[in-house]
């Protein structure tokens, strides 16, 4: 009997084991799968953004809202999982080719910005969520998608700024992913903004910079639940401190967009599903704080 038992559990092996490449179509599948679902939750947000934030500030601040006329061309789907693929891949230039050869078919930067790196970074939270990335993979790819984001980025199409239209933008507290804020970064520089980076500082640095520099509004991102503690004490130390008393409060991350109650949580005062809307609703907290009565003159505190 045991000889006939030993040929039985080699064919019992053999049909139960999965092929590489197998498991390399299903890896591929479960990523094309993220992918739609990613885009469809993208654009089920830029629906609510246009068809109800969107006209509402529009008739606060038409001028900032000019900088939300959408391209003709957008990424689909495949794009996106094939784009994401790519960042994934152990070689960076194809995503450099890739890139520079869809705005050469008349993809705008804006345009890719907003629909093909926004969904291929949330593409990739994804799937490290469902174990299908590991850290390094996310960091690299993120990394990646950073350097295009500042390849492409032209201070040509910054337009002139003034005083009031101060933001600083940090990461929470413990954060580790900040392309998002990157993105955020661009849009505010190009509406006029000036913007105070403060990714790597410290809480304590966080409110030396609040104390001596006035900012009418600060934008944090968060997209991991654990750090909400953090960013509440975060949020409530950068309300004591600054000399802007009215200061707006910001935040953004996926942690937002999958549980809005959260906003008041952790005691902000908006949360922006994308850039464009971020540059609409800094303008909307920036003009509170005026009418609740900040310093005119904005600058340097004493």
């Amino acid at each position: 009997m045991q000889n006939l038992a030993a040929p039985a559990l080699k064919w019992a092996d053999l049909l139960t084991a999965e092929p590489p490449e197998a498991a390399d179509i299903r890896r591929v599948y479960a990523r094309r799968r993220a992918a739609q679902e990613a885009r469809e939750r993208h654009l089920a947000l830029s629906k609510v953004v246009r068809t109800e934030i969107i006209p509402r500030l529009r008739l606060l601040h038409p001028a900032a809202a000019q900088e939300l006329s959408g391209p003709a061309l957008k990424p689909d789907t495949e794009m996106v999982a094939e784009f994401t693929a790519m960042i994934l891949g152990q070689d960076a230039a194809p995503v450099l080719d890739a890139f520079t050869g869809l705005l050469a078919k008349g993809y705008s930067t804006d345009g890719l910005f907003l629909d093909l790196l926004a969904p291929s970074a949330a593409l990739l939270g994804h799937l490290w969520d469902e174990d299908l990335c590991d850290f390094i993979e996310v960091t690299i790819g993120l990394a990646r998608l950073q350097v295009l984001l500042s390849t492409f980025r032209t201070d040509s199409e910054i337009v002139p700024t003034n005083d009031r239209r101060r933001v600083l933008l940090m990461g929470a507290p413990g954060e580790q992913h900040t392309f998002g804020v990157a993105l955020v970064d661009r849009f505010l520089r190009k509406a006029g903004w000036q913007v105070v980076g403060a990714m790597d500082a410290t809480p304590q640095q966080i409110v030396e910079l609040v104390q001596s520099q006035w900012f009418g509004v600060v934008g944090l991102t968060l997209s991991c639940e654990t750090h909400v503690p953090r960013l509440t004490e975060a949020i409530q130390s950068v309300r004591e401190a600054s000399c802007n008393r009215a200061i707006g409060v910001m935040v953004g991350g996926p942690i937002f967009l999958a549980k809005p109650e959260l906003v008041r949580q952790v005691g902000a005062d908006a949360s922006a599903v994308d850039a464009p809307t971020a540059v609409l609703l800094a303008q909307r907290l920036l003009d509170l704080a005026i009418q609740a009565g900040c310093p005119r003159e904005v600058g340097t505190c004493v």
